[in-house]
């Protein structure tokens, strides 16, 4: 939350206080709680509520799906914790977080089916699509945040899935979708420590 006399529609150009109001309305968004987040939090509320509305369910993710499958003796771990993903984000500079949130802004303005256009080149096995609408706005608007949200993170993870594959075992590892596509992603950076990967 910012400090009392902080506002974020306050930190923004007129026209990007504007076009952040208008999203909000169509979105349900409330106007007096957005002004008092950080810009990481207040673009985190927008997307949930995006998702929301397109028919994103949190109890029909795939995370969810197949936790129900897993056989009861199954250990659980976690590549990373919930206090270091936040940390991803609001560690970063204001103005990062400021320009993340007028490009998520604008995409949400300006494309309100994108939800549906990245499930489609989902379900179509679209890499390149997926590319293209997951992970390329965010490497031209906040580069340093797209190291840190993805590429950092695809450098640890496959350090940890090398060791772990080196183990004994079967073991499921579910990740989003930003990490599965482009250069630099896990796939990619699996196959280069010489393992057979089928898929992106």
């Amino acid at each position: 939350v910012l400090p009392p006399d902080k506002s974020l529609f306050a930190m923004l150009p007129k026209a990007e206080a504007a076009r952040l109001a208008r999203v909000a309305a169509v979105l349900g968004a409330d106007r007096a709680a957005l002004d008092r987040l950080e810009p990481w939090l207040a673009e985190v509320m927008l997307g949930a509520a995006a998702y929301r509305r397109a028919g994103a369910d949190a109890d029909s993710g795939v995370e969810k799906a197949l936790a129900a499958t897993a056989p009861p003796g199954a250990r659980r771990r976690a590549l990373e914790t919930p206090a270091e993903q936040i940390g991803i984000f609001d560690r970063g500079p204001l103005a990062e977080q400021l320009a993340s949130l007028a490009e998520t802004v604008r995409e949400l303005d300006e494309n309100p089916d994108a939800y549906r256009e990245l499930i489609a080149a989902w379900l179509a096995g679209d890499v390149d699509g997926l590319d293209q609408q997951a992970l390329e706005p965010m490497r031209k608007a906040t580069p340093g945040l797209f190291r840190r949200l993805v590429t950092e993170r695809n450098a640890r993870w496959a350090r940890e899935l090398d060791a772990r594959l080196k183990g004994r075992g079967r073991t499921v590892v579910v990740v989003g979708v930003g990490h599965l596509v482009g250069e630099g992603g896990l796939p990619e950076r699996l196959r280069a420590l010489g393992y057979s990967v089928s898929g992106p």
